[in-house]
């Protein structure tokens, strides 16, 4: 059966006891092996505190065991696997120092980890703003990497032009669109970098750095979408290609 990441704990519980009887010589495993796909899809933090928060509200590890058909052994033994899932976001290392000059080729090349993109109208805090959550999203549910702002699609440098109140600007609408990825990411974990751009007076290259997700759930925007990176490109996915594309991820982890 296919996991849906928005089922609560309890939620899956419901649905995947009678799909599997809980207790069954065959079903009672696959049931258990379900919640810890279950655990792993929705990631480390959301599943121990959702496991956490059942205990307490059936007073205990004993009332919640009979109320979804779990013996208490089995709990402390999910409760485990909750805890050895990896930390969902893989910790930034310090900003890597980068030299940019007007009008060059700078030393970077789009791949996976690495996107560019040319500010071309007059306002560059609303062309950010438009964009970022999407290449948030596609870097989280792929290897992490950094966006560009600042660099054309040949690898020429054409810097953004920002005082300290536009940059201050930038940080806050990266920060908001931050706030509405579902699930919900620590937002101090997106690194928002302004790298001086030499031969020129105020340039900026604007680098938004994001962590590989270790989660083999999906991260979604604000409107339901997700995208991820393939072959150095952002892709939407949606309908059955989105459906395939969890699957794949959810046999991987197990």
């Amino acid at each position: 059966m296919l996991i849906d990441r928005n089922w609560k704990l309890q939620s899956a519980f419901n649905a995947i006891n009678e799909a599997y009887r809980p207790g069954g010589q065959l079903s009672g495993p696959q049931r258990n092996r379900l919640i810890e796909t279950w655990g792993q899809l929705v990631g480390k933090s959301r599943a121990t505190e959702e496991l956490r928060l059942l205990i307490e509200y059936y007073g205990s590890m004993n009332k919640m065991s009979k109320a979804v058909q779990m013996a208490p052994r089995t709990i402390k033994l999910l409760k485990n696997f909750f805890d050895s899932l990896p930390n969902d976001l893989e910790h930034i290392d310090s900003v890597r120092k980068y030299n940019f000059s007007e009008g060059e080729h700078c030393s970077l090349e789009e791949d996976l980890t690495h996107e560019f993109k040319e500010i071309k109208g007059n306002n560059p805090t609303k062309s950010i703003q438009n964009l970022v959550d999407e290449y948030i999203v596609a870097y989280l549910n792929s290897s992490g990497g950094s966006i560009f702002w600042g660099i054309c699609d040949n690898g020429i440098v054409k810097s953004l032009k920002l005082d300290s109140t536009q940059k201050d600007q930038i940080k806050k609408v990266i920060n908001s669109k931050v706030n509405t990825i579902e699930p919900s990411i620590d937002p101090t974990q997106i690194e928002v970098n302004f790298h001086r751009v030499g031969n020129v007076e105020s340039g900026y290259v604007v680098e938004v750095n994001v962590p590989k997700s270790n989660s083999i759930g999906l991260f979604f925007n604000s409107s339901g979408n997700t995208w991820v990176r393939i072959n150095g490109c952002k892709q939407k996915l949606q309908g059955v290609a989105l459906q395939e594309y969890i699957i794949q991820r959810l046999q991987k982890g197990n």
